[in-house]
């Protein structure tokens, strides 16, 4: 027992030592800082109050000696500040890094910001923008990484930093930037009640309102910093304040204002021996007097701030120097030495100003950024992670699942989607596919059509002289069509490959082009089409691949002339661009969708949003893209719906470093051969259909029945000719528009219809005549080179009455034109008995046609009781015209207008007669005859009886 309390004695009285030796350690150390505090601060009053940099120089030298850092860190410092305000900015750069290596010895991070601020400073001054911003930013990132931030010096450092960094900003004319950043500082020197510090940052912002020509708002800045200036008594800032004042004066043309504030400043500055901030009142004072026209004063003060703006390096003054004496030259009129001024003077402004700084200090702003989000998301995690630690677990495994969850959702919506995408792939590909062979087919089956058809022609034989050798030339066009197409397609295949080289020649491309636009003329002719060929040289030698260049001409030249209408131009202009040669393809004609243009050189790709529906086989201008690239140039289209088309071709005049054989006009003479495009182009069928559907513009109901043929191929129309010219009247249109136009002037008694036409295609012809009261009884029968059970329903659903494929079979089509209009005639006789007889309810018409009989017999029963009811007045009620009344009522009713109307009144006449005992004279003036005689003779001759007989037999 004894033993053990004197071990808990010695225990306690080892605890009681301990706990002095710790606060005695506690105390030395508090009085060691306290010390340390005591003696900088004597040190910097010391250092401060030398006068004169030989004292600063022995100082630096004792504390050296003796080994004293901060001594040594504070000396370098205020040597720096004072070499620098003397503008001897290489030794201020010396001795502030040296205090920044002696600070970062001692791990002195107060004095490491300080140093490097006031290298940014010394740097700026300069001009040395992206060595300033670096020591800024360093300056800046040791105040965020301080655990320190609340003390006043930490706050002024961090304001400094800021400020320096915005400074930089402004002379690099970053205003958004500065403006934000000055606006942080500002906060922060009011903050920490400085008043010096505050005028430098109203100051600052003056500026940039200054900058942006907003000058109240500067005046306004400029103000404030004077008033602060004043209050700190800083004869610098006050300088400085009369130079911002003067320079708007200046702004505002008020020259002599300006000149007093400009030479306050300069009073003031030549005072301190500040020279960088002294050139700034110098140069100022040059500004004014140039404006005023004293340049023999400008010179003197110019003169002086060069002597002093080479002697300190500074690089942004210069500038400005040499820009004065540019414009000083320049009004004295020594061209010359101005433009070396000027030159001399955009090298230093580049040498603050360019492009590497900018990027350099932005790049610094970003890792600046960078590191204090970094730093701040490391400290919050830090945070959350001790909040949250036991909580972590159930987090983690919620998260676990939900990301399970949210995993197999994105698995499935992923494989929907490539799914649905993959779906809609294929389904564009089909649509690609089939359309591709649509009008393939539709290419293929137009010409076999006209061959097949003309040779069974050949082979019945009839035919004169004149004709058989038409149909030769038929039957030889259209094969070359054939041949043409096959040929097309195997180039796509061919080029695509790259099968075989391109035969490269050398010649006159002018000569060539112009050779290949002759071949044309002729069918622009045809088509009252303006070609025209507008070379900008006579010659231009290049070269080129013949064979390519030939198919692009002709790919393009066809297109233009296919879609551009009567009366329009067509024009292929030529010009040489360095070493480039341009074609341009232009055109007055329809226009291509802006919907259509990106994938205008896609192969086997037609436009959908054309306006029309003849779009060939997608191979042409896919095939030109394709050779225009194996000739190492480019095709572009400009074109507007309504306007015309533009294409843009560029070639390089030469290619590679060979000598290429010369060519020669006949080594491909084949290009040049008569043209027989079929779709994608040309036909030179004689154009016999408006001529001949000109011949007789009106219609006798005593000649045959007359048939619209609708084609836009020539020679199908001329084969269809051939068929049936003998037995009926025919008329032609090229498109659907044509066609339903004379449809409503000629009223045919049937019409042979194309589907893919330009302009308006077949079935929309269908939908207008069906929806015209005028059209829709006439019998439509559509011949087509679409295959498809859809196209066949689809065409019978539009009001076609037949549907013929071609190659068509010549007796079908026959027969199916003798049906319709046999069933047009039988129908007609048979409503016109019924209506002698008075039966005519009993009569199966069309619902048009039942339609159309309701109206005008409304209309004839309204106006039948005046005498004067004619055919006119009854067409000009219908709001037709009387051709086509007479043609539609003779159509449906066998009885012409006048026939029909009278024959109404002979209807009405029986029905009154047997159902009601009224007197036959009054019988007669409500059935339109003013005279009982004329009634009487118009009743017996009608129905074989006088109206009394009549009577008495139905009594």
């Amino acid at each position: 027992m004894d033993n053990f309390i004197i071990t808990y004695r010695n225990v306690f009285f080892l605890l009681l030592i301990l706990i002095g030796s710790f606060w005695m350690l506690a105390c030395h150390q508090v009085t060691s800082e306290r010390r340390s505090v005591i003696q900088r601060e004597t040190i910097d009053s010391l250092i401060k109050t030398s006068p004169s940099m030989d004292s600063l120089i022995i100082w630096l030298e004792h504390y050296q000696y003796i080994k004293n850092k901060s001594g040594m860190i504070l000396t370098c410092k205020e040597l720096g500040k004072r070499y620098r305000e003397t503008a001897h900015f290489d030794k201020a750069i010396d001795y502030h890094r040296k205090g920044l290596m002696y600070a970062m010895q001692l791990q002195d991070t107060v004095e490491i910001i300080q140093a490097l601020n006031n290298l940014g400073t010394n740097f700026r001054r300069l001009g040395i923008m992206d060595e300033a911003s670096s020591y800024h930013y360093q300056a800046l990132m040791l105040c965020e990484r301080s655990s320190n931030k609340t003390t006043f010096i930490a706050k002024k450092n961090r304001v400094m930093s800021l400020s320096g960094i915005g400074n930089v900003y402004l002379t690099l004319d970053n205003l958004d930037a500065a403006d934000s950043i000055f606006r942080v500082t500002l906060a922060g020197e009011q903050e920490l009640h400085s008043d010096l510090g505050q005028a430098m940052n109203y100051a600052n912002l003056g500026s940039v309102f200054e900058t942006r020509g907003m000058i109240d708002s500067a005046l306004v800045y400029y103000q404030l910093s004077m008033e602060h200036n004043r209050k700190a008594h800083s004869d610098l800032g006050i300088s400085l304040c009369h130079n911002h004042f003067g320079r708007l004066f200046a702004l505002e043309g008020k020259w002599n204002d300006a000149l007093r504030e400009y030479r306050n400043a300069y009073d003031l500055m030549e005072k301190t021996g500040d020279d960088w901030h002294w050139l700034e009142a110098c140069l100022s004072l040059v500004r004014v007097n140039i404006s005023k026209g004293n340049i023999r004063v400008a010179k003197v003060y110019l003169d002086k701030a060069q002597r002093t703006a080479d002697a300190i390096h500074a690089w942004e003054h210069l500038s400005e120097v040499y820009r004065l004496r540019y414009l000083c030259y320049e009004k004295a009129g020594d061209c010359r030495q101005a433009l070396d001024s000027y030159i001399r003077s955009r090298a230093y402004a580049d040498s603050v100003k360019n492009v590497d700084n900018v990027n350099h200090i932005q790049n610094l702003r970003v890792n600046y950024e960078r590191e204090r989000s970094l730093r701040e998301m490391t400290l919050l995690r830090g945070t959350y992670e001790m909040q949250q630690r036991t909580k972590n677990i159930y987090l983690l495994v919620s998260l676990f699942a939900l990301l399970l969850v949210g995993a197999a959702a994105g698995l499935l919506w992923y494989v929907s989607r490539m799914k649905s995408r993959h779906n809609r792939a294929m389904k564009q590909m089909e649509k690609v596919r089939s359309n591709f062979f649509t009008n393939v087919t539709h290419e293929f089956r137009t010409p076999l059509t006209v061959i097949l058809g003309l040779l069974e022609q050949l082979q019945k034989g009839g035919m004169n002289r004149e004709e058989l050798q038409k149909s030769i030339e038929t039957i030889s066009r259209q094969g070359q069509s054939l041949l043409d197409l096959v040929n097309q397609l195997l180039e796509v295949s061919k080029v695509r490959s790259e099968v075989g080289e391109p035969e490269w020649r050398t010649g006159d491309v002018v000569a060539y082009i112009r050779m290949l636009i002759e071949n044309y003329q002729v069918y622009a002719q045809q088509k009252r089409v303006d070609l025209r060929f507008i070379p900008e040289e006579m010659s231009i030698m290049m070269d080129f691949v013949p064979e390519y260049l030939c198919k692009i001409i002709r790919n393009l030249l066809s297109n233009a002339l296919k879609f551009t209408p009567k009366e329009g131009r067509v024009s292929l202009l030529m010009s040489r661009n360095k070493d480039k040669l341009m074609i341009y393809v232009v055109d007055t004609g329809v226009g291509i969708d802006a919907g259509d243009l990106p994938h205008i050189f896609d192969t086997f790709y037609q436009g959908e949003n054309n306006g029309g529906s003849d779009t060939g086989s997608g191979i042409g201008l896919s095939l030109v893209k394709q050779m225009t690239e194996c000739m190492y140039g480019h095709i572009k289209v400009e074109s507007r719906l309504g306007e015309g088309t533009k294409f843009m071709i560029t070639l390089p005049l030469q290619h590679g470093n060979s000598l290429w054989e010369k060519y020669l006009p006949d080594e491909k003479s084949d290009f040049f051969q008569p043209l027989s495009v079929n779709g994608g182009g040309v036909m030179l069928a004689e154009d016999y259909d408006v001529e001949r559907a000109g011949e007789n513009r009106e219609i006798n109901d005593s000649m045959h029945s007359s048939i619209l043929i609708v084609e836009d191929n020539e020679d199908v129309s001329y084969y269809i000719d051939q068929l049936l010219k003998k037995d009926y009247h025919l008329l032609y249109a090229r498109n659907g528009n044509e066609g339903l136009e004379k449809a409503k002037e000629y009223m045919p008694d049937l019409i042979l219809t194309d589907l893919m036409m330009p302009e308006m295609d077949g079935y929309e012809l269908c939908r207008e005549i069906r929806h015209s009261d005028i059209l829709n009884h006439i019998p439509i029968i559509i011949i087509t080179a679409k295959s498809e059970e859809e196209d066949r329903v689809r065409g019978l659903d539009t009001g076609a009455d037949a549907f013929l494929q071609k190659p068509f079979n010549a007796d079908e089509l026959k027969v199916r034109i003798v049906k319709l209009l046999e069933q047009r005639r039988l129908l007609r006789e048979k409503y016109s008995h019924a209506l002698h007889e008075g039966t005519d309810q009993a009569v199966e018409l069309s619902v048009a046609d039942q339609e159309f009989l309701t109206r005008l017999n409304d209309l004839i029963y309204s106006l039948m009781g005046h005498h004067n009811l004619n055919s006119d007045l009854l067409a000009n009620k219908m709001c037709m015209s009387l051709s086509q009344l007479n043609r539609k009522v003779k159509a449906i009713t066998g009885f012409s207008s006048s026939g029909y109307i009278l024959q109404m009144r002979m209807d009405k006449a029986k029905r009154l007669l047997a159902s009601t005992n009224t007197p036959v004279g009054d019988i007669a003036m409500k059935c339109g005859f003013p005279e009982i005689s004329y009634f009487s003779r118009m009743f017996k001759q009608t129905f074989q009886m006088t109206p009394s007989q009549y009577r008495k037999k139905i009594l």
